[in-house]
């Protein structure tokens, strides 16, 4: 039995089951922090989306450990759905919070990912923030190891021009 499969399926070991719920719960948080990332509507909608599709589709997980990478690349491929559905993106806020410096480089590195073209973005979210491998953020994007290299290459330096 799967781990998502075991959400979803009352069992036996209530323990055994509740440690796996958990796992799975733990990482929402997670998901929501790169649908943030993404520029979409409403990232809650994002990971809920995603986790609905990760259980109607459970039987496709073939390895329990692989578990983060596959809900991301659901997640990667819904919120590009979303983006080529609606035909726009919104950005983030606006506003500016209390000055501080760690607060006021954040809001600098957030409007640099926004600057980026979005799959040039989504690298970059995907393998230096999800913390996916190039192979697994390739995967999630439906494009080629070179191609997602050379995204990151030219994203980061994008970024360091911009926030120098």
């Amino acid at each position: 039995m799967s781990l998502v499969d075991s959400v979803m399926t009352p069992a036996k070991d209530t323990d055994q089951t509740m440690s796996q719920a958990d796992r799975v719960t733990a990482l929402r948080p997670r998901l929501l922090a790169i649908a943030r990332s993404m520029r979409v509507r409403d990232p809650e909608d994002l990971v809920q989306s995603t986790l609905e599709l990760a259980i109607r589709h459970s039987s496709q997980l073939r390895d329990d450990e692989k578990l983060w990478p596959w809900l991301v690349a659901i997640q990667a491929h819904e919120a590009f759905r979303w983006s080529r559905r609606v035909r726009e993106t919104v950005g983030w806020p606006q506003t500016r919070e209390p000055a501080s410096h760690d607060l006021e480089l954040f809001a600098e590195l957030r409007d640099a990912l926004d600057s980026l073209p979005p799959r040039m973005r989504a690298s970059i979210v995907l393998h230096h923030m999800a913390g996916l491998t190039v192979a697994e953020t390739a995967h999630a994007l439906g494009t080629s190891e070179n191609t997602v290299k050379s995204q990151l290459r030219l994203g980061l330096q994008r970024l360091k021009e911009s926030m120098t």
